[in-house]
């Protein structure tokens, strides 16, 4: 009997494996996210690119400061938020998307960083809030903050 199919995300696309059984496999790339489409939405977006401020060892670098970055839009027409994760600029994972109210919050375990960011509506201000660790031990550093995108 086959095994099911088994999807894995890489740091370039993402792909899904099905065993057929007797050593014969198929990987096929898996369509992006219709979030990471620019062309299916309201025609109204503003724009999100963060780049997480962390460094990986005792010596501050440019490259390090620039290594986790947070990609997405806010929809003022359809009241969406849209998110993904880019490492190295390649994005990593899925997109996700979420409502204004309900805002949209992601987890990280990498090892580069580990914690989560979000964005989410305040009052009349869409805000993003970031808690991570970064680093290697013994040179671990945690950042954290809060600040508003844009007034809503």
């Amino acid at each position: 009997m086959a095994s099911p199919t088994v999807t894995y995300s890489t740091i370039t696309t993402v792909v899904a494996i099905t065993d057929y059984g007797n050593g014969k496999y198929e990987v096929k790339e898996v369509p992006a996210d219709e979030a990471s489409f620019p062309g299916l939405h309201s025609g109204n977006r503003k724009e999100i690119s963060i780049q997480l401020p962390f460094q990986l060892g005792v010596r501050p670098s440019t490259m390090c400061n620039k290594l986790l970055t947070v990609v997405g839009y806010y929809d003022i027409d359809d009241k969406e938020i849209g998110l993904y994760t880019t490492l190295g600029g390649s994005k990593i994972g899925s997109s996700y998307t979420g409502g204004i109210d309900s805002g949209v919050n992601l987890g990280i375990d990498l090892w580069v960083a580990s914690g989560s960011y979000g964005v989410y509506k305040k009052g009349n201000e869409l805000k993003f809030r970031f808690n991570l660790s970064a680093g290697i031990s013994p040179f671990k550093t945690n950042y954290g903050d809060e600040y508003t995108l844009f007034n809503i």
